[in-house]
């Protein structure tokens, strides 16, 4: 009856174990897949500003220099696109060597700096869009002046 009990005990914790190990690799799991999603939508926030700077550097050819030049310097940000994605690269690089060995903390501090970087990308898309607004309400008074003027 000892050795039933004490049988029982040890498949008892050898089951804990195993169900603590699972649930510990189902939560990296789910860390690692949050961290790729936040890559790829960093990634595709990133072609958006891409796309939208080279809309606005097409509206800022027809307008004058003095109509112009918040936008411009919004576009100067380009470099700054570039080395966010080679940041990115280094990121995913990160995550397929290490992201297996991390610790809870790191892949929770690698998500974080990826969130961070999203919102403030974000901001920066909306900075954006306020410029082209501006650019197009600049240009269709410049056609409208145009148009006037002969």
């Amino acid at each position: 009856m000892l050795y039933l009990l004490i049988a029982a005990s040890a498949a008892a914790v050898v089951l804990l174990v195993v169900w603590w190990r699972e649930r510990s690799w189902r939560r990296n799991e789910r860390a690692i897949r949050d961290l790729l999603d936040g890559a790829d939508a960093l990634e595709a926030q990133l072609q958006e500003c891409r796309r939208r700077m080279q809309r606005l550097r097409e509206m800022l050819a027809i307008l004058p220099e003095e109509m112009s030049a918040e936008a411009h310097s919004a576009l100067s940000a380009d470099g700054k696109v570039q080395a966010a994605l080679k940041d990115l690269l280094g990121h995913r690089l990160w995550i397929k060597q290490h992201a297996l060995q991390a610790t809870r903390q790191e892949l929770d501090a690698a998500r974080a700096a990826l969130a961070k970087s999203a919102t403030t990308l974000g901001a920066q898309l909306d900075r954006l869009a306020v410029i082209a607004a501006d650019l197009e309400r600049a240009q269709s008074s410049a056609q409208s002046a145009g148009r006037r003027n002969p």
